[in-house]
C-alpha cells in the first residue's frame, strides 16, 4: 500500500471534513455572494448595551444577537463565505462528538456512522440558502447541539439538565431547544416531559411578548414572512451596481435580457458608464416609476443609480423604501449610510450627523463615518469634495423630481 493510500485510509474523515469546508466556502463566495450581501443589508448590528438588552428581552434573543453579529461580516463576501464554512465544520464536529458520546465504545462506530455525521452540516448549509431564514436559526441549532454534546451521561443528571436547559435555553435560543429532547431517547416519557415543558414555555412567553402565538411557537426570528427582499436577479444586479461592475452588467444583459424596471435601469447606467450609450439615451432609459422599487434589493439598486445620476431626493426616497422593506422591521446599515450621504448633499448636516452617530457604533460602517464626519461638522468642506461637492452643486442648480 502506497503512502498516499495509507494517508487517505487513515485520515479519510478529516479529508471529507476539509472538502466540506472548501465546498461551502466556494458555494457562497462564487455562486451566492449576492445572498450574503442581501442578508447584511437587512440588519444593523450595534455595539451597545441597549441593542443587546433589546435582543435578550424576547425568546431566542441571544441566538438572534450572535447571528446578527456574524452577518455584519457579510459586507465582505469572502468573510461571509468563511463564516459559513466554519459553521459547517463546527456542526460536523459537534455531531461527531454527540455520536461518540452516545456510543459505549468508539471502536463500534463504523463508516456509516461517520458519514451520517455529515447530515446536520449539509442540512444547515441547505437552510442557509433560503434568504428568508435568517442566521438566528443556524446559531440556535448549533448552540443546542453544543449543549447536547456536553450533557452529563448519567440518567437522572441528564434528565434534570435537559429540563433546566429547556427553560433557560428556550429564552436564549428559541424553540430550537426542542432538539435537546432527543438526547433523552430511548426513554420516550422523558422526551415527552421535556416537550411538554417547552410547550408551556412557549405559551407563557406568548403572554409576555408582543408577538402572536404562531410566531412565538415557530421562533420570533427564525423565518421572515414578508417576501420583500427581492428576486435572485435583483440581488445579483444590485451587487454588481454596488461594485461598479459595469462590463459584467452589460454581459449579463446580452445573455438574459431582463424585464424588470430596476434591472433595465441598471443596464442603462452600465451602458453609459462603458460608453455604449449617451447621456440622453441614459435619461430616457432610467425608470422614474415607483414600480421600480418593488423590493429591498431593487430599492437599493435604484438608490445607487439615482445617486450616480445626481438625483439626490430620489436616491434618498429609494433608501427609505429599502429600509422599510426589511422583513423583521430592523434597520439597515447600508440604508443609513445612504441617508447620511443624501442629507450631506442636500445641505442638512445636522440630520446627517444623526445617522453617522448611529453608524459609529457599528464595525464595518465606521470607516465611512470617519470620512463623512468632517463634512458634517464643517459643511464648507463639502464643495471641495470630488464626489459630494459635485452632487451638492447639481442638487442646488438642477430640478430634482420624485417618483410618480
Amino acid at each position: 500500500m502506497t503512502k498516499a493510500k495509507q494517508f487517505v485510509t487513515k485520515y479519510w474523515f478529516h479529508l471529507l471534513a476539509a472538502l466540506l469546508a472548501v465546498s461551502v466556502y466556494c458555494f457562497w463566495y462564487f455562486f451566492r455572494p449576492f445572498v450574503l450581501l442581501a442578508r447584511e443589508q437587512s440588519q444593523l448590528f450595534l455595539w451597545n448595551r441597549d441593542y443587546l438588552f433589546e435582543r435578550l428581552s424576547v425568546p431566542g434573543g441571544l441566538a438572534q444577537y450572535v447571528g446578527e453579529m456574524l452577518v455584519q461580516c457579510f459586507v465582505n463576501p469572502a468573510m461571509g463565505a468563511f463564516i459559513y464554512a466554519l459553521l459547517a465544520v463546527l456542526a460536523l464536529w459537534l455531531t461527531w462528538r454527540i455520536v461518540r458520546r452516545s456510543s459505549s465504545r468508539e471502536a463500534s462506530l463504523g463508516v456509516r456512522a461517520r458519514l451520517l455525521s455529515f447530515v446536520p452540516p449539509v442540512l444547515l448549509w441547505w437552510v442557509g440558502t433560503n434568504v428568508y431564514v435568517p442566521m438566528t436559526l443556524t446559531v440556535a441549532l448549533l448552540a443546542v447541539m453544543a449543549l447536547w454534546a456536553w450533557l452529563p451521561l448519567g440518567g437522572r443528571r441528564r434528565f434534570a439538565c435537559v429540563l433546566v436547559l429547556t427553560v433557560v435555553g428556550y429564552w436564549l435560543l428559541g424553540p430550537a431547544v426542542v432538539v435537546l429532547s432527543l438526547a433523552l431517547l430511548p426513554r420516550w416519557w422523558k422526551s415527552g416531559v421535556a416537550v411538554v415543558l417547552l410547550v408551556g414555555c412557549v405559551l407563557a412567553s406568548s403572554w409576555l411578548t408582543p408577538y402572536p402565538l404562531r410566531q412565538v411557537a415557530r421562533g420570533i426570528d427564525y423565518y421572515w414572512d414578508q417576501h420583500l427582499l427581492g428576486t435572485a436577479d435583483e440581488m445579483r444586479y444590485d451587487m454588481m451596481v454596488r461594485g461598479r461592475q459595469w462590463e459584467h452588467i452589460v454581459a449579463q444583459y446580452y445573455a438574459e435580457r431582463p424585464q424588470s424596471l430596476a434591472l433595465q435601469s441598471a443596464v442603462a447606467l452600465a451602458m453609459f458608464q462603458t460608453g455604449r450609450a449617451g447621456e440622453q439615451q441614459l435619461l430616457e432609459s432610467i425608470s422614474m416609476s415607483n414600480r421600480s422599487i418593488s423590493s429591498q434589493s431593487s430599492a437599493f439598486l435604484m438608490s445607487d443609480v439615482f445617486m450616480q445620476l445626481g438625483m439626490t431626493n430620489m436616491a434618498q426616497h429609494a433608501a427609505f423604501e429599502a429600509m422599510e422593506s426589511v422583513p423583521n422591521s430592523n434597520k439597515s446599515g447600508r440604508a443609513l449610510l445612504r441617508l447620511a450621504e443624501t442629507n450631506l448633499v442636500a445641505g442638512e448636516p445636522a440630520v446627517a450627523r444623526k445617522y453617522l452617530d448611529i453608524l459609529s457604533e457599528t464595525t464595518f460602517y465606521r470607516k465611512w463615518v470617519q470620512s463623512l464626519r468632517p463634512l458634517a461638522d464643517r459643511p464648507e468642506l463639502l464643495e471641495k469634495h470630488p464626489t459630494y461637492g459635485r452632487l451638492n452643486k447639481m442638487f442646488n442648480e438642477s430640478k430634482d423630481v420624485f417618483f410618480y
